[in-house]
């Protein structure tokens, strides 16, 4: 097999970019690529709906063995995981037109449905640190988590520093004010090159 370019990795078997945008939301949105076509993405790298179960597992949003248990069960009903990939999908096209101002009142209520349903199904849990809030042991458990952050990314103040790749069209934050590129080492260094050749001609 040949190396893998330097912004993705293999993880248990499934390729995934490497998280760039300094927040688990933001490297959500950045599972696909070519958002600045509005098409249909050239490569999707959250292919099946365990790809999406070991991604949250690798940003260390949910643990290994929660996942290991996770895709046991995930794999009873076809359509069931189906549905559960397709609103995952869904909800990462919304939350993209939000966090980029694109959004109409339709893809603003979704994304806002699917962040009230993951805060209702919270428990006040006691733990040695003290009472925390926990989400059930579910197939959507690594959804619900994320929907909980996006809430919080876009009702805090990290949201004004939330800044779009001007070559890729990925998110990341910026809260220095000194971030153009996504990453140098793709974004950036193709553009660098592109330049060079320019002032070259």
């Amino acid at each position: 097999m040949s190396a893998l370019p330097s912004h993705l990795e293999l993880v248990q078997g499934v390729v995934l970019p490497k998280p760039v945008g300094a927040h688990p939301v933001l490297d959500f949105v950045n599972t696909r690529s070519e958002w600045t076509t509005r098409g249909a993405a050239r490569t999707e790298w959250l292919t099946s709906y365990e790809a999406f179960l070991i991604w949250s597992s690798y940003v260390g949003l949910v643990p290994p063995a929660t996942v290991f248990r996770l895709i046991e069960r995930a794999g009873s009903s076809p359509t069931e995981v189906g549905r559960r990939l397709r609103t995952t999908l869904d909800f990462r096209s919304e939350l993209y037109d939000v966090l980029t101002g694109q959004a109409t009142d339709h893809t603003f209520a979704a994304a806002a449905r699917l962040i009230e349903k993951a805060s209702a199904r919270r428990h006040l849990v006691r733990s040695a640190d003290g009472p925390v809030w926990e989400l059930p042991e579910d197939p959507e458990l690594p959804l619900h988590k994320l929907a909980l952050l996006a809430g919080e990314l876009l009702t805090g103040s990290s949201r004004e520093h939330v800044r779009t790749c001007p070559s890729c069209g990925w998110l990341f934050l910026d809260a220095r004010g000194r971030r153009r590129w996504c990453s140098m080492a793709t974004c950036g260094n193709r553009a660098k090159v592109r330049a060079h050749a320019a002032r070259a001609r």
